[in-house]
């Protein structure tokens, strides 16, 4: 995410600096023949770093960048659940729902303006499915998963949630899932005096910094 990194320092400073390295990493993703969509996970996340640096550096690029970015969010991201086989993770149950449906939101919202009729589908995709992810935090927050995808998924379901109510005003009832308003106490609940988590199915001891819980009190307090 480092493209992240590099869009929220120029808003914070105004430093083209970070626009002209936020540029440089983003053409050559944009060159790349293809995002790996055998593995779709790839594709959501670079979509939504995409997105994110070329929504927070729009003003900034030059117009054939802009195209650029633009054309291999929609090619290389966004279209390609309509347009190919690689499709499957949309009725995901699992993290691969949450993730892939974040980082397609984000980059079609990103494209809106461009490309209307194809964000008006993705989001409907993501509001549609999304909730069969979301079940897993019913009924009072935890996570079959684990901590650590309890982190990966949750993470990307946050970032979908707050794309949608601050690009449209509402995330659709998405965060009224059953325990999801409770499920920010999970991680707290999983770690011992060690520090260390308990590392039942498919996850690690470790527990790294979680910014998601930021979110959680901003939303449900």
């Amino acid at each position: 995410m480092n493209r992240l990194t590099l869009s929220m320092a120029y808003q914070l400073t105004g430093e083209t600096k970070y626009v002209e390295r936020g540029k440089q990493e983003m053409l050559a993703v944009a060159a790349f023949s293809d995002w790996n969509p055998s593995h779709f996970l790839d594709v959501a996340e670079m979509t939504l770093a995409m997105a994110i640096g070329y929504d927070w550096m729009f003003d900034a690029l030059d117009q054939t960048s802009r195209d650029a970015i633009r054309e291999a969010i929609k090619h290389k991201g966004v279209s390609l659940p309509f347009e190919t086989k690689h499709n499957k993770w949309v009725t995901a149950s699992n993290n691969w729902g949450q993730v892939c449906h974040c980082g397609l939101t984000a980059g079609a919202l990103a494209i809106f303006e461009d490309e209307p009729e194809l964000a008006a589908k993705t989001v409907l995709n993501a509001i549609q499915n999304v909730p069969r992810s979301m079940k897993a935090f019913a009924p009072k927050g935890s996570y079959p998963e684990g901590p650590g995808y309890w982190a990966y998924g949750t993470g990307f379901n946050v970032v979908l949630l707050a794309t949608l109510d601050s690009v449209l005003g509402s995330d659709f009832g998405l965060s009224e899932a059953q325990g999801f308003d409770q499920t920010e106490q999970y991680p707290c609940l999983m770690t011992g005096p060690s520090g260390d988590v308990f590392n039942y199915a498919d996850g690690g001891a470790s527990r790294g910094p979680q910014s998601t819980l930021y979110w959680f009190a901003q939303r449900y307090g």
